[in-house]
This record gives C-alpha cells, structure tokens and sequence, in this order.
C-alpha cells in the first residue's frame, strides 16, 4: 500500500464513521444518546434539532361544542383540522398559517396553565381569549345554544399507536343572539355585526 491510498482509506474511514454518526443522532426520539455524550456541543455531528432543540411531534386539535337550554351538550366538533401534505404543499399552502397559528396559541396556553398563579386567570390572557373569539364568531353554533366550550387535544400525528390527551379544556361561555347559527352562514352574521 502507497501512502497515498493508506490516506484515502483513512479518509474514508473518517468520513464514513462520520455519516454513520450523523444519521444515528438524527432520531427523533434520543435513542442513541451514547453518541450524544461524546460530541454535547453538536460540533461533530450535526444535529437537525439546531434551530428547535425540542421539536413538536405532536399535532393539536382544537374542538368545540355547544350547551343547549334543557342542559344537553352536542358533540365536539373539529376545528381546522390537518390536511395531509401535498407536493405543492413545497411552495404554497396557506392552510399552514391556521396549524402554526393554532400551535403556537396552544404552546402559551400549556404554558399559562402550568402557572398555578396564571390558572385562575387563565380566561383572561390572550391566546384564550383568541381562542374564544375565533370560535365565537368563525364557527356555526346550534340554533338556540346557550354557551361554548372548547378543548384542546394533542395526538401523534402520524404515530397512531400513541392516544389522542386532552390538553385544556376552557370554561363554558355565554354565547349571545348575533353567534348562533340562523341559516348556516356564521360569516354573514359576523359581517352583520360589523357593520352595526
């Protein structure tokens, strides 16, 4: 062997243990955290988390339902839910903004709720108040519903082993004449209200 090929062996050798150790550290999950311990600064294996070190793998749903006068309540109903990918997904897909926004309400609520101080005010913070509002008013209501009352879930996604949680779930809310439904346009009614 010529100096020449024992070094581009060796190189091959570096570069290969490299690769290898770079794709180990890219599990989502942390299993190979042997590795981690060697390079804890991600100078050697670079790590896809670089910019989200703890990367949402979960997708939040959020519901709502309706308390009619005899007591009764209807069954949750789904809001925005998340439509599959697409390959034109790539360069637009403007459904994204309502999953982002959504996800990123429903990061300040949990962290809102994990504040015992912050619990007791909770309905008057502002991503529930968002929340409240956006169902309120962009969303059909039972014709003679009382209150609304929405939940957050979270479920895997993809992952269907794992079961969907309950995250939060709001307080019942007064809802007034103009945030029912009349005859299935919710949009109409807000314009309504606009104007007066």
């Amino acid at each position: 062997m010529t100096g020449r090929t024992l070094l581009r062996t060796a190189l091959y050798g570096v570069f290969g243990s490299w690769l290898v150790g770079t794709i180990l550290c890219q599990d989502p999950f942390r299993r190979e955290d042997r590795i981690r311990r060697l390079d804890q600064f991600n100078l050697i294996f670079p790590d896809w988390r670089f910019f989200a070190p703890n990367p949402g793998i979960h997708d939040y749903h959020l519901l709502y339902r309706d308390t009619l006068p005899s007591g009764e309540v209807t069954d949750w109903s789904e809001i925005g839910h998340i439509e599959e990918r697409k390959p034109h997904h790539i360069v637009w897909h403007p459904h994204r903004r309502l999953e982002k926004t959504l996800f990123d309400i429903v990061a300040e609520i949990l962290r809102f709720s994990g504040e015992s101080a912050a619990k007791r005010d909770m309905a008057l913070t502002v991503p529930y108040l968002t929340l409240l509002n956006y169902i309120t008013h962009r969303y059909p209501h039972a014709p003679n519903a009382r209150s609304t009352q929405f939940l957050v879930a979270a479920s895997g996604g993809y992952e269907l082993s794992e079961e969907p949680t309950m995250l939060f779930l709001s307080e019942n809310h007064r809802l007034e004449q103009g945030h029912r439904e009349s005859d299935g346009e919710p949009e109409r009614i807000h314009a309504e209200r606009m104007r007066t």
